[in-house]
């Protein structure tokens, strides 16, 4: 199962609220002239990647309650993995701060993606990681006669920036164009919005049982939802043994990223599901949304799956859970038309409390798929950090 995407928004606040808890123990006790801080919980700041370094900013209002002026206040961050090495240092801006008044600053995070080695590099890209730092928090006050300098360290924890990527081998298409043959695979993938407009490259290849080999590359324009169809040129040899059933192809779909590399595979397979009556059962996730109408509140959570020929045209059934992080739980159970690629919908009526936990809350769920025909049954569960808001 493919881990859900944690939002960068997240990795944002948890650093800003970890800079806070840091600032407030480390200084406040020290600067008996009094000092205050205070956190914009309506901005929770950016996050953002150029020339590969990821830069976050979070606005932090610093108010100096104090008889005397605070000069020079930095907080610079050292970061490391889990093994104890310094991956990057980030120096903060110095602040001054006059007797009574307030001054506020971007506390920034900043790391080179190409200082790291290849192999940490990858990780955090699309596998997440987590990542210790120690704080330095240094000032002068009191008419720069009293000077002081304060380590503290944490860890937080960084969800992948490029995570989901899907060889969606169950919708592949044959193609003729006059006396050319091909194969169009669809592939899909999520990025955060740090890599939003990032230009990536993914190479498709084909194999199949009798070692013919093709292959296309294209340029992927990063965004939160990819979707693209690789178009690979087959020889008509390797054609008809696609079509006729005899292939056992393989296709594989390589995304190069900042000199790093994931991939995804699947087998392709033009004439059924190998014996299943039901194959490729997906929930859709990224389709999901939220709908408040009037009071009452509607999840609504898409789902797809294959038939095999010999079974199109039947009924199935679907049984779906849901779970939320605070334990609340419902199911529905519907009938669902065998379809050669079904879609179909789970709605979901959730009390307020529920649509309170989900509405705009970037919590964790976890829904499962159940299908089921005859004595047969197909399973598809995921976990998913939510990102909804009301729909229209």
């Amino acid at each position: 199962m493919k881990l859900p995407l944690v939002a960068t928004r997240l990795s944002i606040v948890a650093f800003k609220l970890i800079v806070a808890v840091i600032v407030i123990l480390s200084i406040l006790p020290l600067l008996t002239g009094g000092i205050g801080l205070d956190m914009d919980e309506g901005d929770d700041g950016a996050m953002t990647l150029e020339d590969g370094v990821i830069r976050a900013q979070m606005p932090i209002t610093v108010r100096n309650d104090g008889y005397f002026d605070i000069n020079g206040l930095t907080v610079s961050f050292t970061f490391k993995n889990q093994d104890g090495d310094v991956l990057a240092v980030s120096e903060g801006i110095p602040m001054d701060i006059p007797a009574g008044e307030e001054t506020v600053a971007d506390i920034e995070l900043a790391l080179d993606l190409y200082d790291l080695d290849r192999q940490v590099r990858s990780d955090l890209i699309f596998n997440g990681t987590e990542m210790l730092f120690d704080a330095e928090i240094s000032a002068k006050y009191t008419l720069d006669m009293v000077q002081l300098s304060v380590r503290a360290g944490s860890d937080m924890e960084w969800g992948p920036f490029i995570s989901d990527l899907q060889v969606q081998e169950w919708s592949a298409q044959p193609l003729e164009e006059g006396d050319d043959r091909f194969v169009q695979v669809p592939f899909t993938l999520r990025a955060e919005d740090a890599f939003n407009g990032l230009q990536a490259v993914a190479v498709t290849e084909y194999l199949d049982g009798d070692g013919y080999t093709s292959n296309v590359t294209q340029s992927v324009q990063l965004t939160q939802d990819v979707y693209e169809t690789a178009k690979i040129p087959l020889s008509q040899e390797a054609y008809g043994r696609l079509m006729n059933g005899t292939a056992n192809a393989t296709v594989r779909t390589t995304l190069y990223v900042l000199d790093c590399l994931t991939y995804d595979e699947g087998q392709l397979g033009m004439g059924g599901g190998g014996g299943d009556p039901i194959y490729n059962i997906q929930l859709q996730m990224g389709g999901s949304y939220l709908q408040n109408l009037s009071g009452s509140y509607l999840i609504m959570i898409p789902f797809s799956f294959q038939t095999d020929p010999a079974y199109q045209g039947q009924y199935a059934n679907a049984f779906i859970e849901y779970w939320d992080s605070h334990g609340y739980y419902t199911n529905i159970n519907q009938m669902v038309y065998m379809e050669p690629s079904g879609w179909a919908w789970a709605e979901f009526w959730i009390p307020q409390y529920a649509f309170d936990t989900v509405n705009n809350g970037d919590e964790l769920i976890q829904v499962k798929l159940t299908m089921t025909y005859q004595s047969w049954t197909g399973i598809n569960e995921q976990y998913y950090y939510e990102p909804w808001t009301v729909s229209p």
